[in-house]
């Protein structure tokens, strides 16, 4: 079994500079935002470009970008996958033409669909992506893994919080009634760490779909080392990703990339 954990990301990939340098690196996934909006010093109808909120404009469209993308990949047998971070609807709407192009069988690179499509802890105030069209147009493009999470209010002052059962059920059925391809839940580090039962819950329940987590966490955060640690060892190398700063990653003491997952 492969040992997700040493899946290694690029962040905010939203313009040319960035693009060329993540390219060139050793990184497995370059995750990127999309937003509507438009390429700098052009006119006309918005369009979708990559870029984080608030910024509106960038020197990249999501088209050029998953181009380069598959231009690389042509070229090399260590294929680099993306995840596609949409901050609105609209720009997910927007985007389908352009995803349809690279969702199609005979592309093979990893394609992630990412949205935080409910909310979560601690009390979240962050307007989700609508759930339901998020899903339903997500299931044109069966071949990328839909990555679906909650808005989160952590860190900081933040210091403590967990998923609550009513979180964790919210998203199974809604998995359970509208998603029928590969599935991983992106969770934030400090607040899974105190949520080892109900993400065990949810992953159990959504195994039909070949469904993994995957970990994340901003600078500074408050996580308990230890409880994430057993979180992840209990879930399963195999089913984890680790998408964390290198100081904490590097505090979980996972076995190393070699490690063979359990069975």
């Amino acid at each position: 079994m492969k040992n997700l954990t040493t899946v290694t990301w690029a962040h905010a990939v939203n313009n040319k500079t960035y693009l060329e340098a993540a390219l060139a690196s050793d990184v497995s996934m370059l995750e990127a935002d999309i937003v509507v909006g438009h390429i700098t010093g052009k006119e006309g109808p918005a369009i979708p470009i990559m870029a984080h909120p608030p910024a509106t404009t960038s020197d990249l469209t999501l088209g050029d970008f998953l181009t380069a993308v598959a231009q690389y990949n042509n070229g090399n047998s260590k294929q680099k996958g993306v995840k596609l971070d949409f901050k609105s609807i609209e720009a997910f709407e927007k985007s389908q033409d352009q995803i349809a192009q690279f969702s199609k069988p005979e592309i093979t690179f990893p394609l992630w669909l990412n949205a935080d499509i409910l909310p979560g802890p601690v009390n979240a105030t962050t307007t989700p992506v609508d759930p339901l069209k998020f899903l339903n147009l997500g299931a044109k493009h069966p071949r990328a893994v839909l990555s679906v999470g909650w808005t989160t209010n952590y860190g900081g002052n933040i210091t403590e919080g967990e998923y609550s059962r009513d979180q964790i059920g919210t998203m199974l059925r809604l998995v359970n009634e509208h998603v029928n391809q590969t599935v991983t839940f992106p969770v934030r580090a400090g607040l899974a760490s105190n949520s080892q039962p109900v993400l065990l819950d949810l992953l159990r329940e959504t195994a039909s779909l070949n469904s993994s987590m995957t970990v994340w966490s901003s600078e500074g955060d408050a996580v308990e080392v230890d409880r994430l640690r057993a979180l992840i060892l209990t879930v399963g190398l195999e089913r984890t990703y680790l998408d964390v700063p290198d100081d904490l990653a590097a505090k979980l003491h996972l076995p190393p990339p070699d490690a063979k997952a359990k069975n």
